[in-house]
């Protein structure tokens, strides 16, 4: 998106505040799993990252990090967050005071009660009875909490070793075909998370958006070429590249006559060419033809068939 918006508008400085966000709440995950990694953990588990399960057509199950063992399935809900934080209660929210300024967030606490609710239910699903155990992880030991969640344990990163040590004491109870079985179903149903394109997030109209091929890797714009000047990165790639920031910035559909707008193509002979040859979806006849990200299959279990 930075690519595509002038530098004069106060979107981008919105925008560059979110990367920065969104890049130290990746630090802080990765630094947390160096941690995780020097747990011995039974001889049948898995650490999943960043699922995205669909439950039902408008409800997902999303977790940062998921354990699963025949003993025990853990969620850790990992933080990184800097300054003062106090867990307020009615209304519940995370309060945090840093360089003299007081900003409240979603609670955390609220937000994993959801994820172990949803967790339950697709084990009801699978008619699998396994403990479930969840812990608020800060990144960072330099976060100072004022006020602690009131039914969350709430643990430092540096310190997750230990308590996921205690957790693995527990006897196991369910069988490695069971294990095997719960596993392959988490990793065959997430699904890649397809947020909304950012113009109905933000107030962004089509013309602040730049047209045309951008390098992803030297940022520039390239016209008239079959490959970016400086890297080499091919005009295919940049293409592709294009039609997926339409989808991410604009709408979740696109007809010839914008894939031609959008990057600057010479005819719409050239955009239904490119259009084809990509992986979408043509939806409607040849006339009012548009197309969308292809969607993968999903088979929603139904409570009580087995996995």
């Amino acid at each position: 998106m930075l690519l595509r918006l002038p530098k004069d508008q106060n979107l981008y400085l919105e925008i560059e505040k979110k990367i920065r966000s969104a890049i130290s709440r990746y630090k802080g995950e990765c630094y947390v799993d160096n941690f995780l990694k020097q747990v011995t953990y039974p001889k049948h588990f898995a650490i999943l990252k960043d699922l995205h399960i669909p439950l039902h057509e408008n409800n997902y199950l999303q977790l940062d990090t998921l354990i699963l063992t025949r003993k025990y399935i853990a969620i850790l809900e990992i933080k990184n967050i800097r300054g003062k934080i106090s867990f307020q209660k009615n209304p519940d929210q995370l309060i945090r005071e840093a360089d003299g300024i007081t900003t409240p967030f979603k609670c955390p606490e609220q937000q994993l009660k959801r994820q172990v609710k949803n967790l339950q239910t697709l084990l009801q699903i699978a008619k699998i009875n396994i403990p479930i155990k969840h812990l608020i992880v800060l990144a960072y030991s330099k976060t100072h909490v004022v006020l602690p969640p009131k039914y969350t344990k709430i643990v430092m990163g540096c310190d997750i070793a230990n308590h996921v040590d205690d957790y693995n004491q527990l006897p196991d109870v369910i069988s490695i075909v069971k294990f095997q079985q719960l596993l392959n179903f988490f990793i065959s149903q997430s699904l890649d998370f397809v947020p909304k394109p950012l113009a109905q997030t933000y107030t962004l109209s089509l013309s602040h958006i730049k047209t045309g091929l951008f390098c992803p890797k030297c940022a520039i714009k390239i016209k008239n070429r079959n490959k970016c000047p400086i890297c080499k990165t091919p005009k295919t790639l940049m293409q592709k590249q294009a039609i997926e920031d339409w989808f991410y910035l604009v709408k979740g559909t696109i007809s010839n006559r914008e894939c031609m707008y959008f990057l600057e193509l010479k005819d719409k002979y050239a955009a239904s060419y490119l259009l084809r040859k990509l992986d979408l979806q043509p939806m409607n006849s040849f006339k009012s033809r548009y197309y969308v990200l292809r969607k993968p299959k999903i088979s929603f279990a139904n409570k009580g068939d087995p996995l």
